[in-house]
């Protein structure tokens, strides 16, 4: 948000929210504070003020407030005290600033009408939510600053208000009554671009700057710039605004809003008012960085365990290598046992005719304080160890290689998930199979909590034994619900199913009818995906887009090169007994090679 939206939100929230009381306050995190409004017409608004150092902004809707802080900060106390069932009177920016102030109205203990102020300071880095009093003295603030932060403008309780240094350059409307010559001559001694272009102009923003260069022409001059400068002020003192939310794509994300129309933006979704612009925006915007950061914080748990797994897997790879071992020792102790009568007592070791293979000999280390007989006792028991060893390792690395197949197809699936219905898939499965912590030790009973009293005979009689691990997961997976599976109906009308998780598509697999058809990418994680027949013979189109859902919900579906894909009947797909979630076996199957493309045009509600 720049200056110049906020010029333009600020009237229109004035006239929506002037005269309405406050009934709530609340914070639904340490930057974002919500107060529930009740307006003159009898509307319910829910103010939020997001005062985070990345992307600070003023959303107004109709939503409910969200969960507070439990117990509330001392910030929302301060702010239920000052100004709970006081009135907005009015709402104002300072020329072309990023600073919306908040006045209100409301009657003290003695029943006198006190008048205080709260500033949301709306910008970057800095943003700051500040409640003042008549006199301009701060009461409190939502980030205290002092002397250490900013020499210049201390934030704190008990001091003056300062607000934020002004941008000392004219606004749109002082700039476009400005003669095109002096125009022309301030932007002949800089060089032309978007940001150079924001600083002539209080209230601009780089994106205005590109808008100006853009408006101006391919390659343009200085005077065709200076013009497009002057024209865009003069829209903009005349109150011609177009408010929109502007895309990367067709279907593409949020990347800008402003009330000014913005021509070098072609993807754009048009509104009536500034503030419904800024609340659709900043809602799609807080909705991508939360499920980014929630994809992140699953990402890294999984990689965190790939890890661990890693690990584990080189040292039983080490044991199994140490575990063949056991067949050298066996044979030494047996050539020991042969050539007994020539080994000299005391030898540190002797070459011995290895007679599995003729005329070879094998030199077999001997420690020299054992006699001949105990040295093989020592290689046979060494062998006995050492296969030991090697049956353990060679189990134990079996399943440390299927967990890493089942945490890669985990981190793959975390990866090309595409909702946080997707990314609760993906963490119940990894918190399913992985258990979430130790389990609470088994709490005595009220009798044996009172000394003197014996247990009862039923309490004797309890099992001491508590519930496994696996089964208490097990019950804990039966008890909480899996998101639905996604569903896509191919271009023919064919039903298409793909799972979000490998509990999923264990699941999709026992549901599926025996003639439907089943797609995994070739030889890498991936969804299953299911084709249902529907008593109808499958058509070319409908494999085809099938096998292109199962290229994008794999592990190498983004990288945009063409993907295999196999594809069978579910009768030849076989789940692996033991084996973990989405692990199968299939046969006569063929392959297609096809491109991945986001389905998301054949996507049906659940």
């Amino acid at each position: 948000m720049d200056g110049i939206t906020a010029h333009t939100m600020a009237p229109e929230l004035d006239g929506l929210l002037s005269g309405s009381l406050v009934e709530r306050i609340s914070m639904s995190d340490k930057n974002t504070i919500h107060l529930a409004l009740f307006t003159t017409g009898r509307i319910k608004f829910n103010l939020t003020l997001e005062a985070g150092a990345s992307r600070p902004s003023l959303i107004l809707s109709t939503d409910p407030l969200p969960h507070g802080l439990n117990p509330p900060p001392s910030f929302v106390m301060l702010l239920r005290k000052h100004l709970r069932r006081a009135r907005i009177t009015t709402i104002t920016t300072p020329p072309w600033e990023r600073v919306f102030i908040f006045t209100f109205q409301s009657v003290d203990e003695l029943g006198d009408e006190v008048e205080g102020r709260l500033l949301f300071e709306c910008m970057p880095r800095t943003a700051n939510v500040v409640l003042v009093n008549r006199e301009d003295v701060i009461l409190g603030a939502l980030r205290h600053i002092d002397h250490r932060v900013n020499r210049v403008r201390e934030t704190l309780p008990a001091h003056p208000y300062l607000p934020p240094p002004g941008q000392n350059r004219p606004g749109p409307i002082e700039y476009a009554k400005q003669g095109a010559g002096k125009i022309l001559e301030e932007l002949a001694a800089v060089p032309l671009n978007g940001r150079v272009l924001s600083q002539q102009v209080a209230g601009f923003s780089p994106l205005l700057g590109d808008e100006v260069l853009a408006r101006a022409g391919i390659r343009p001059s200085t005077l065709q710039v200076a013009d497009s400068l002057r024209t865009l002020c003069l829209e903009i003192a005349g109150g011609q605004f177009s408010p929109a939310v502007y895309f990367d794509g067709p279907q593409g994300n949020p990347i800008a809003v402003h009330a000014v129309k913005l021509t070098h933006l072609p993807w754009f979704a048009p509104y009536d008012f500034v503030y419904e612009a800024v609340a659709a925006y900043s809602r799609s915007v807080t909705g991508i960085d939360r499920f980014k950061r929630k994809q992140h914080a699953i990402t890294r748990r999984i990689e965190e365990q790939i890890k661990r797994t890693q690990k584990k897997r080189e040292l039983h790879e080490a044991d199994v290598a140490t575990g063949k071992e056991a067949a050298d020792d066996r044979l030494i102790g047996e050539l020991i046992l042969a050539w007994i009568h020539t080994i000299p007592v005391g030898s540190k070791g002797v070459a011995l005719d290895n007679y599995h293979e003729q005329g070879s000999l094998l030199y077999c280390p001997l420690n020299p304080r054992l006699t001949a007989a105990e040295n093989a006792t020592h290689y046979f028991k060494s062998a006995r160890r050492k296969e030991r060893k090697l049956e353990r390792a060679t189990s134990l690395l079996q399943n440390d290689l299927d967990e890493l197949a089942w945490l890669e197809s985990l981190r793959a699936a975390a990866g090309y998930s595409e909702t946080e219905e997707d990314l609760l898939a993906v963490e119940h499965e990894y918190l399913t199979r992985e258990g979430t912590g130790k389990q609470p030790a088994r709490q005595p009973s009220q009798a044996n909590r009172i000394p003197g009293k014996p247990a009862s005979k039923r309490r004797r009689k309890e099992p001491t034994r508590r519930p496994t691990e696996k089964k208490e997961r097990q019950a804990a997976s039966k008890q909480e619900a899996l998101p639905a599976p996604r569903h896509f109906r191919s271009s023919d009308g064919f039903l298409i199913t793909s799972g979000r998780n490998n509990l999923q598509n264990d699941r999709l697999l026992r549901k599926a009818g025996r003639d439907d058809l089943w797609f995994h990418a070739k030889n890498t994680a991936g969804s299953h995906v299911i084709l249902s027949t529907g008593g109808r013979e499958f058509s070319p189109l409908a494999i085809r887009e099938a096998a292109v859902i199962a290229a994008w919900y794999s592990g190498s579906g983004r990288a945009g090169n063409a993907v295999e894909v196999d594809y069978c009947a579910v009768r030849h797909v076989k789940k692996i007994p033991g084996s973990r979630p989405g692990k199968v076996s299939y046969q006569e199957y063929k392959t297609l090679y096809v491109k991945p493309a986001d389905p998301s045009r054949l996507r049906v509600s659940s």
